[in-house]
């Protein structure tokens, strides 16, 4: 805190006093001792010297105070002036902290928030491309850029019957929200990793990533230990903290011990990327470190192929896939709340978040490997991406990017009967918020009614028709509620 203004005028005021009582002491001084005529010659030398002798102190010593009161009191004023300028607030290097309504350290272990928060997002601080205050999670802001290149990936092709009206869950919530929340990008992939079927809703769709490309750079980083040209155990603390605490400037660090400079580290994961088949997502630069011109991109499905990849190793060999798996569970509580925020523990998830705010809106993003045991025995498994753009309040993406992982949960909970009773679904939309239209309740039911058709062999034959219209297509007759999801969504709230 600085001095302020009034301050430094008494020390002027007091100064310019005392060199004048300097001044004026001497003459009083002299005048009171004054002898008659006879005395005055005896002393008149001695008192002409010592007047002179006082004048010239008088004047010395209030020059000294007053330069020293007029130095003191500018610099007093320069210092109340800057005293009260405080450096402007940037988020906090940790994801926990998340500017308003995010998940914060602690309540790390809690209870998953509310599903939804209308209320506006407070808008952190963002940091320069010196890399300034980066936030855990997030990037710069530089708004949309159309996609230099144009995925063209097939979607929903050769997927089951059971495996697409999953598909149309997703997209009928996906369309509900987005009109309740006045507007939001969202796109979803989900892979069953035993079947190696496929269903996305905009899964060619090219959005912003976050922190979430930095599992690219984990990739490059793997790539290196397993060619013997760097020790993981250089490095392990910044793998910990930039993968696990979703921390950019720990990412640049292992980059750059690894390969020299961060930049190459990018153009390594960029051209692993490219020989993997993804051609239209983009590893432009690490989080908070590019030019402020490019953004980095992924596709749902482009993002899910390469997860296929690693789960059944095809990247690495299998102990280096097993550290990046390992890698990948490794994460801490305060990043755990978007793929794993309503799963069981029984679900083991191995994922990438990422989300910052942009100048359209909040970005927020999660994929990852989810896997279980099945009643067999047996480890089951599914790759999930989610990627949301254009969110009016952060929690309005990652709120919602757990209730899409929980649904995906649900049904291959029930397909492949992990052997315990399933988690109840996540509840229906608030409809307190305007728009109130048909919130979302009746995908919910849809989600926990399509679990149970466990039974559909009998009844498969009619639903192939699968006729999408409206859902009428009574495909599991009695035994499936799939129908229900599109068909009856106002009975149901």
């Amino acid at each position: 805190m600085g001095v302020r203004p009034a301050t430094s005028h008494t020390l002027i005021f007091i100064a310019l006093s005392g060199a004048l009582l300097f001044l004026i002491v001497p003459r009083l001084s002299m005048w009171r001792r004054a002898r008659p005529e006879r005395a005055r010659t005896r002393r008149m030398a001695d008192v002409k010297t010592k007047r002179i002798t006082m004048q010239r102190l008088g004047l010395a010593t209030a020059g000294v105070i007053i330069t020293l009161a007029v130095t003191g009191g500018s610099l007093a004023l320069a210092l109340g002036v800057l005293g009260q300028a405080e450096p402007s607030p940037t988020r906090a290097p940790i994801a926990a902290v998340r500017s308003g309504s995010g998940v914060t350290a602690d309540r790390a272990g809690g209870a998953f928030p509310p599903l939804l928060d209308i209320a506006e997002t407070p808008v952190p601080g963002s940091a320069g491309p010196d890399g300034s205050s980066p936030a855990a999670g997030g990037d710069q802001p530089i708004g949309p850029q159309a996609p230099s290149v144009l995925a063209g990936v097939p979607e929903n092709v050769g997927a089951s019957p059971q495996l697409l009206a999953l598909k149309d869950v997703l997209a009928q919530e996906i369309t509900a929200y987005g009109a309740q929340v006045g507007g939001i990008d969202v796109a979803i992939a989900v892979t069953d990793l035993q079947t190696g079927q496929t269903i996305s809703v905009n899964g060619n769709a090219v959005q912003r990533t976050g922190c979430t490309i930095n599992m690219f750079a984990l990739f490059a980083a793997v790539g290196e230990f397993q060619a013997g040209r760097a020790n993981p155990s250089d490095v392990a603390y910044n793998i910990e903290y930039g993968i696990g605490g979703s921390y950019p400037p720990q990412v640049k660090q292992f980059l750059q011990r690894i390969f020299g400079t961060h930049s190459a580290g990018v153009t390594q994961a960029q051209e692993m990327m490219g020989s993997w088949g993804m051609q239209a997502s983009l590893f432009d630069h690490v989080p908070y470190y590019g030019d402020g011109t490019q953004n980095n991109l992924l596709t749902g499905l482009e993002t899910n192929s390469v997860l296929t990849k690693l789960y059944q190793g095809e990247l690495f060999e299998p102990e280096w896939t097993q550290y990046t798996l390992e890698r990948l569970r490794n994460i801490r509580s305060y990043v755990n709340y978007m793929l794993p925020g309503q799963l069981p523990s029984s679900a083991t998830v191995a994922h990438k978040i990422g989300y910052y705010w942009d100048t359209d809106g909040w970005v927020n993003n999660d994929a990852g490997i989810v896997t279980f045991t099945g009643a067999d025995g047996q480890e089951k498994a599914y790759a999930i991406t989610y990627l949301s753009q254009k969110a009016r309040t952060e929690r309005i993406g990652y709120s919602f990017g757990a209730r899409l992982s929980r649904i995906v949960w649900d049904w291959f909970e029930a397909t492949y009967k992990l052997g315990t009773e399933p988690p109840p679904p996540p509840p229906p939309l608030p409809a307190t918020q305007p728009p109130t239209a048909e919130p979302t309740p009746t995908p919910t039911p849809a989600s926990t009614a399509e679990p149970t058709p466990t039974s559909p062999p009998a009844s498969t034959p009619e639903p192939t028709p699968t006729p999408s219209p409206s859902p009428t297509p009574a495909p599991t007759v009695s035994p499936t509620p799939t129908p229900s999801p599109t068909l009856e969504p106002t009975p149901t709230p």
